[in-house]
């Protein structure tokens, strides 16, 4: 008696060419959920195919015709499996993921699932997520659907029209993409290539509102945005109600027309968006951006806050990441601050620093708004409890951007609190002055050169102690050209690659002097606001410094 030969039940389904940096980190990704690999080749000319092959994929030679559809149809001529699993090269599948996409795969009361891929900055699973999109990457495999477009084919037109009551679920599988990495773009010349593409399409189907879609984008990444609102436009006039990226040209319609500077009609449009897509949280991020820029501050605000109410994006929404969380929380602490609600504002960063995949990028702005505020004395204590782990695992990073804003007094606390491990026990004032002595006021000489790993420079820390001792009434010319002209800030032979240069440099003798007379100007009724805003608006110290 003969068994039936086993059919897969997921055929992963891919086109390739000169792909031999990215496939193995594809297929590999794909293990214990693919047992069938279909691979169309149009023309690889590296180790693309022999990596296919050591993977047990079957390669059909497919000669390129400039139609990635047809290239796609092809693969899908031969799958054998019950679904069909689409992925490109340059994106793999999240190893946490695997179990959920066969999950899907019992689910046959359905004929295709949506898969969130996640376009990174990088080229690692681990570099940071700009945009998450929802696209349909696995259905059944039915002789009847098949891809459309030359360029950015499609597969949901042809399966609706087969099976017009077609259920559709949005799963919550994540796909890690590539493709559009720093360098990666230009290197493959993908613009151009799409552009091209494009043109030939709409030239074929004037009509097809989605490749005006697709048109518009290409022209904002070359930065047209006259030619890209003209095809947004277009689309949105061609498209059906519920075409599933409505919500998106209404985003990229706003961010146009405020990159040309029309901010009424940018506002118009988030209206029209968000009266649409009430939940799509970018709009209100877009819109409470907007309102900051013409100083409608309440109003920011309130669309801010609708922003973080609703959240991270629902999964039917392409989105960016951070909006409607730490982005959003990042921008109402911005509002906050110039509406004077400081300690919001400080509540604001500080969750953004909490949700933000480099926090540290929020903690000079953070440690720059406790100074101003007067609440300087509080934010060791602040960080111990609300951001542990810069204590513990940013230390040096902390201690040198205290001194370098002039934040002295914090500084000395660090020292003195003894937070973290290995903390020398002479870590307190290359001046040899003692912990007493730097919390009465001496701040700079709390910080040690050992700490900051620079060679001692007593002169330059009295310097610093002078100008942080004094009001600025009462510091000197001698006291101001003293700190400009010291060798480590300006050295003679232009050097400024040492260690003790770049350490005083970043001080920043000129921004913290400027800080020092705004905040003699504070006790004036008159120009109290505006001193305040500027010492916010002074720039920050850099982290790479």
């Amino acid at each position: 008696m003969t068994t039936k030969p086993h059919q897969p039940l997921i055929s992963l389904c891919m086109i390739v060419k000169n792909e031999a940096d990215n496939l193995a980190r594809c297929l590999r990704s794909a293990r214990g959920a693919a047992d069938e690999i279909i691979i169309v080749d149009t023309g690889s000319t590296d180790a693309t195919r022999s990596i296919a092959r050591s993977f047990g994929a079957r390669i059909i030679d497919y000669p390129w015709n400039g139609d990635f559809a047809a290239a796609r149809n092809a693969g899908l001529a031969l799958v054998q499996g019950t679904w069909i699993l689409v992925l490109d090269a340059d994106e793999e599948l999240d190893p946490g993921s695997r179990d959920e996409l066969l999950v899907c795969a019992k689910h046959t009361e359905y004929e295709a699932f949506f898969v969130r891929i996640h376009n990174h900055q990088g080229m690692e699973r681990a570099s940071q997520t700009l945009t998450v999109n929802p696209i349909l990457r696995m259905f059944k495999n039915s002789p009847n659907y098949r891809f459309s477009g030359i360029i950015h084919e499609q597969i949901a037109a042809s399966i609706v029209q087969e099976t017009p009551a077609a259920a559709m679920h949005m799963s919550t599988v994540i796909v890690h993409h590539y493709g559009y990495a720093d360098g990666v773009v230009e290197r493959k010349d993908k613009i151009s290539r799409n552009l091209g593409l494009l043109k030939q399409q709409l030239e074929e189907s004037p009509g097809d509102a989605f490749q005006h879609f697709n048109l518009a984008v290409e022209y904002m990444r070359l930065g047209d945005y006259g030619q890209a609102l003209e095809h947004i436009g277009t689309s949105l006039n061609l498209a059906e109600p519920g075409t599933s990226y409505i919500h998106l040209l209404y985003k990229y319609k706003v961010r146009c027309l405020a990159v040309t500077g029309d901010y009424p009609a940018a506002l118009e449009a988030c209206g029209q968006g968000s009266s649409l897509f009430p939940d799509y949280p970018d709009l209100h991020h877009l819109k409470g951006a907007l309102l900051l820029q013409v100083s409608a501050l309440a109003e920011a605000k309130a669309a801010l806050c609708r922003a973080l109410q609703i959240g991270a994006s629902p999964p039917l929404y392409h989105t960016e990441s951070g909006l409607g969380t730490y982005l959003t929380h990042t921008l109402l602490g911005q509002v906050c601050q110039q509406i004077g609600e400081d300690h919001e504002a400080a509540a604001c960063f500080t969750r953004a620093a909490q949700l933000q995949p480099e926090p540290w990028l929020l903690i000079p702005r953070l440690t720059r708004l406790f100074k101003c505020t007067g609440r300087e004395p509080e934010l060791h204590g602040w960080l111990a409890g609300q951001l542990p782990g810069i204590l513990t695992e940013q230390r040096q990073e902390l201690l040198r951007l205290l001194v370098r804003d002039g934040c002295y007094t914090a500084a000395a606390d660090m020292l003195e609190g003894g937070v973290g491990s290995g903390v020398a026990a002479g870590a307190v004032d290359a001046t040899a002055q003692s912990a007493g002595e730097i919390d009465a006021g001496v701040g700079a000489g709390a910080v040690d050169d050992a700490a900051l790993e620079v060679p001692p420079s007593a002169d330059l820390l009295k310097l610093l102690q002078r100008a942080e001792a004094a009001s600025a009434a009462e510091l000197s010319y001698d006291d101001i050209t003293g700190l400009l002209n010291h060798p480590a800030v300006n050295p003679a032979d232009g050097n400024t690659s040492l260690p003790l240069s770049a350490i005083a440099a970043a001080v920043q003798p000129l921004i913290l002097l400027a800080d020092k007379v705004l905040a003699a100007l504070a006790t004036s009724a008159i120009y109290s606001p505006a001193a305040a805003a500027v010492r916010l608006t002074l720039p920050l110290p850099r982290s790479t410094d």
